[in-house]
């Protein structure tokens, strides 16, 4: 997703708006975003499948992105408490609105409580705009905590981190859950063998990283050998 501070969305606020879904401030409830579905445009990547996905869940809400976010929140909260807090953000719930259905979720902000900028909105600021060395110590240590509490997040793009403030340095909270329980995998293979899952995480954390420019003394760490699997979706 990308973001734009002065964008609205019916009167509301854009926090950021990818393919699928726009985010917004949550008028109602202050801390808190709303996530609307988007009707699939022509021209767009997989229109076709994205059109039957958007069809079934008028139909069908089960089969919605929000609906599939709400899940893979309630089963990563089921297992881990209140570990994913600083690290997810949370979901709350389907809520009607009266510019339709959405998904009502914790805003992940920054210390003066405006919303956190995603990492894609850094770079989007050009040199001088973030530390590159904090960065990637942070992408660093969202990696090893995914790996350490074995969370089959794959879908690692810099429009779904948000960066925070931390100890002293930054931190990544992801806004986006879906990956943990959907992919484009026809087999999900990855989601059932820890193994392939782990090889996955580390394949795909250093994209974002390495979207990030230098900074002296900070060397990228090189892409882990081993073999590759199915590719990543974009998931917004």
């Amino acid at each position: 997703m990308s973001g734009d501070a002065d964008a609205r969305w019916q009167g509301m606020r854009v926090i950021a708006r990818g393919a699928n879904r726009v985010c917004v401030l949550d008028p109602d409830l202050p801390g808190h975003c709303l996530k609307y579905e988007l009707r699939p445009q022509p021209g767009m990547r997989r229109y076709w499948r994205r059109r039957v996905r958007y069809a079934l869940s008028r139909r069908f809400p089960r089969f919605g992105l929000n609906a599939t976010e709400l899940l893979a929140w309630r089963r990563l909260h089921a297992r881990m408490g209140d570990d994913l807090l600083g690290r997810v953000a949370p979901c709350i719930g389907i809520v009607q609105t009266g510019a339709g259905t959405a998904l009502r979720a914790r805003l992940a902000a920054d210390a003066s409580g405006r919303p956190a900028p995603s990492i894609a909105s850094l770079l989007g600021r050009g040199p001088g705009g973030f530390d590159p060395t904090a960065l990637v110590l942070a992408l660093d240590g969202f990696e090893a905590w995914l790996l350490a509490n074995r969370i089959p997040l794959s879908d690692l793009n810099a429009g779904n981190l948000v960066v925070v403030e931390r100890d002293g340095g930054l931190g990544l909270v992801c806004v986006d859950l879906k990956s943990t329980v959907s992919g484009r995998e026809l087999v999900p293979l990855s989601r059932w063998a820890w193994p392939l899952m782990r090889a996955k995480i580390q394949r795909t954390c250093p994209r974002p990283r390495e979207l990030i420019p230098p900074a002296s003394g900070v060397r990228t760490p090189p892409e882990p050998p081993g073999p590759t699997y199915s590719t990543l979706s974009h998931n917004n």
